[in-house]
């Protein structure tokens, strides 16, 4: 990869099984007006540990992670809203996520929107639901919750 690439946009770690998720950050591609994020499956934790050794322990079942080129991680609600600063045309929603308590609401909304993407009928099989359960990648990482070295206000 071309280093002036690799040193613009931000790697995005999510759930590549759940359409819902993936939705969402097409969506986000599409208001960006371009490219600016490279989308990787958490659920693949041997690409996750070879290229972002700082996730090897991440809850990548549970949350999307941002990397940005200068290794900075974000988590959750806070990685959606590091994803707002990556283009001019994502500005206009900056108040939303910066608004007084957003904060404090923004992750307690992440987490239950993400604790219930199955039932958004987000399977890639077609499915009305999606699996419940453990996939394979959640025993990789079981009873991990964060990867270390990481403070509250980058994730």
């Amino acid at each position: 990869m071309d280093e002036a690439v690799r040193n613009k946009g931000l790697d995005v770690i999510y759930d590549a099984q759940c359409r819902f998720c993936l939705r969402s950050l097409r969506l986000l591609e599409w208001l960006a007006g371009d490219r600016l994020f490279r989308l990787h499956d958490g659920n693949d934790r041997e690409l996750v540990q070879s290229k972002f050794s700082v996730l090897a322990r991440a809850d990548t079942n549970d949350a999307m992670y941002v990397v940005t080129p200068r290794g900075e991680v974000f988590r959750g609600f806070f990685a959606f809203r590091r994803i707002m600063w990556e283009s001019p045309r994502l500005y206009p929603f900056l108040p939303l996520f910066y608004a007084p308590g957003a904060g404090l609401v923004g992750p307690r909304m992440y987490a239950w929107i993400a604790k219930n993407r199955r039932n958004f009928g987000c399977s890639l099989d077609g499915a009305k639901v999606c699996a419940k359960g453990p996939r394979p990648a959640a025993t990789a990482n079981a009873g991990s919750a964060q990867p270390q070295g990481l403070d509250e206000g980058t994730h």
